[in-house]
């Protein structure tokens, strides 16, 4: 098996790069009848930009981490497409290979080392890195990792490379013109954004070795020369106690990034202690608009014989096009496709995407089986099947709602059954006689005249009692049990009503205090007697406290300079927020020039304050700012700032 020569990424149709692993997987399960292979999983990923970082902490690909045989930086072709493939080509797919063709790998194990791989590069290339996640977002007793968080919206810090991910649930053998295809549907719903939170677990490679000295040729091309002899995914070097020596590539778990995706929903703390999510799709439903520019293709292989011996392998990554340059940007870039959710505040529609992938596995048809599905000369083909599963869908709906009805049907048989078997005709007989005695009785009360007269007079007489005021006509209703909430007050006062009433009469005056962002704590109140330092910005802030409804924080400041940028800390523990509601924030005083400072807003305190809006001297229209932060999703804390003057 040598390694695979791949094209540069293409601008149309996509380019789909696969692995050796799954070839190799694929020709398992078609000799062996006990194994069985099909596509179940994917992950949309946004590969960030080809450039040098401007800022500490800032995801790009930078191919110059490799290295060349001769230990200098690798040096890039100047066409990203170019480097992209060469690349993964000689760093990824060689390492696969070889370690595919070794003597410690393990052929009975299902688990293939290709997502690990993957993720390693991207690592080296500096696009992609983890941190271990916290109790609130792994199930406790397991030890799981998540991408690091993007706690900005300037696009200067890390932005996840895994944006979402989700089941393949449909896919169908077809063949065209003599040649042998997979269709694979890739399905994106409009209801859903972003996966909140994606675990990763770090394994062993399939191999009992810990480190590789690599060859200094391409596995399985002997006359061609590696471009590092000394294999540099090591180059950012994993951690301090990886090997060093050239030709040594580090695979243990417990000291390099040996990543993939943690597909076991039941492990997501998040999921797991809200019954109102089942799966990912509902997961993601929590999520916000994404962007994203390559799909990573997952399958399954397991026994038939034994379904717990399973493994969900990566397929290969799919690229929706090819690098483009911008010079007047930040450099080599893939064109995103954007993902929009619903938005239930503003009313804005969402979109959805159904991508098919057709993998073409052989060209002949003399060992492959085709079953056609769904017919090669309908352009609707999809269509039709969901149209069709739609019907399928409302057809067992019937067949339930009949089934109950039979149920309920068969329960009252059943009681008649029941009522006639425990019955007799004395029993009959005795209850007719019941009700002719009742009947007669009855009869007795109005045969004479005078016993009718007498009920008329004594109606007639409580109704003049009534009239009189003699008999009370007033009921009293027991009041105590209506009480008041958000906004709303119960009026008791008078004794014959009560009136509803509306208790917002409009904004909230909130008090505003000096706030140390270090030591989280609030000293001196804000007021026109005591107005903000401006001259202590770069050590202390402004602190409130939010409330129901809409607030007004009244800011009165000094007319010194800033020495810092402006912090305001919204403090939302005890009353948390709410879509549509709206922040206003008046300056009483003027403002000096911010220069190059910023106002700052922060909430989320449960989070340690994240950062939510920023404004700077080019956005500002006043001396004296006027502005709101309207909440826009309470379940991500996401907020719209409107800058009135």
């Amino acid at each position: 098996m040598a390694t695979p020569l791949i094209r540069i990424p293409q601008e149309q149709g996509g380019t789909m790069y696969a692995f050796s692993s799954a070839a190799r997987d694929l020709t398992r399960a078609y000799y062996n009848p006990d194994i069985n292979f099909e596509y179940s999983k994917f992950a949309l990923i946004d590969l960030p930009v080809v450039s040098d970082p401007g800022a500490t902490g800032a995801n790009f690909i930078e191919f110059e981490n490799l290295r060349q045989a001769s230990g200098d930086a690798y040096a890039p072709d100047g066409n990203a497409n170019v480097d992209f493939a060469q690349t993964l080509q000689n760093y990824a797919l060689n390492f696969e290979n070889f370690i595919l063709t070794d003597d410690d790998f393990d052929n009975t194990i299902y688990a293939s080392d290709a997502e690990k791989i993957l993720f390693k590069w991207l690592h080296h290339i500096g696009a992609f890195e983890v941190t271990t996640a916290n109790s609130q977002q792994v199930v406790a007793g397991y030890s799981r990792f998540i991408e690091k968080e993007n706690t900005t919206n300037t696009g200067d810090l890390y932005s996840r490379v895994v944006k979402y991910i989700g089941n393949i649930d449909v896919s169908n053998d077809k063949n065209y013109q003599g040649n042998t295809y997979n269709e694979i549907f890739v399905n994106v719903p409009s209801a859903v954004g972003y996966t909140p939170e994606i675990l990763f677990k770090s394994t062993e490679y399939n191999t009992n070795a810990t480190t590789y000295n690599l060859p200094t040729k391409i596995n399985g091309r002997g006359g061609q020369t590696h471009p590092d002899a000394f294999l540099g995914l090591d180059a950012l070097g994993d951690t301090v106690n990886e090997p060093g020596d050239p030709g040594v590539i580090n695979i243990n778990p417990q000291t390099s990034y040996n990543y993939g995706i943690e597909w076991n929903s039941a492990l997501y703390s998040k999921i797991a202690n809200d019954p109102r999510l089942n799966n990912f799709q509902d997961f993601s439903k929590r999520g916000g608009d994404f962007r994203f520019n390559a799909i990573l293709v997952y399958y399954d292989i397991y026994s038939k014989s034994n379904i717990s011996n399973k493994s969900t392998n990566l397929y290969g990554i799919l690229i929706l096009d090819n690098f483009k340059d911008d010079p007047n940007s930040t450099g080599w870039y893939i064109p995103e496709l954007s993902k929009y959710k619903p938005n239930d505040v503003t009313g804005l529609n969402g979109n959805a995407f159904a991508l098919k992938l057709n993998v073409k596995f052989n060209s002949s048809l003399d060992n492959v089986g085709v079953e056609l599905n769904i017919n090669d000369y309908s352009t609707f083909s999809m269509d039709i099947f969901l149209d069709t599963t739609t019907a399928l869908e409302n057809a067992a709906k019937l067949l339930v709602d009949a089934g109950n009805s039979y149920a309920a049907i068969a329960q009252r048989v059943s009681e008649l059954e029941n009522l006639m078997a425990y019955s007799t005709s004395t029993d009959f007989s005795e209850r007719i006689l019941s009700l002719e005695t009742s009947i007669e009785n009855a009869s007795l009360n109005y045969a004479a005249s005078t016993s009718i007269l007498d009920m008329i007079t004594s109606v007639n007489t409580r109704l003049n009692q009534i009239i009189s005021g003699v008999i009370p006509t007033e009921i009293q209703y027991n009041t105590n049990v209506l009480n008041g909430g958000n906004g709303v007050k119960i009026d008791k006062s008078n004794p014959n009503m009560i009136k509803i009433v509306n208790d917002n009469n409009g904004y909230t005056l909130n008090s505003v205090f000096n706030y140390d962002a270090g030591s989280m704590t609030s000293s001196s109140l804000i007021s026109p007697a005591n107005p903000f330092n401006l001259n202590d910005t770069a050590s202390t802030g402004l602190f409130t406290r939010i409330n129901a409804f809409d607030n007004l924080i009244r800011i009165n400041v000094n007319e010194g300079t800033m020495a810092g940028d402006l912090d305001i800390y919204l403090d939302d523990t005890g009353n948390s927020w709410k879509n549509g509601q709206t922040i206003t924030f008046s300056f009483k005083n003027q403002l000096p020039n911010l220069r190059t400072y910023k106002i700052k807003i922060y909430t989320d305190k449960n989070k340690g304050y994240v950062e939510k809006a920023v404004i700077d001297n080019s956005n500002i229209l006043s001396q004296k700012p006027y502005f709101q932060l309207i909440c826009v999703d309470e379940i991500n804390k996401t907020f719209e700032l409107e800058i009135i003057r």
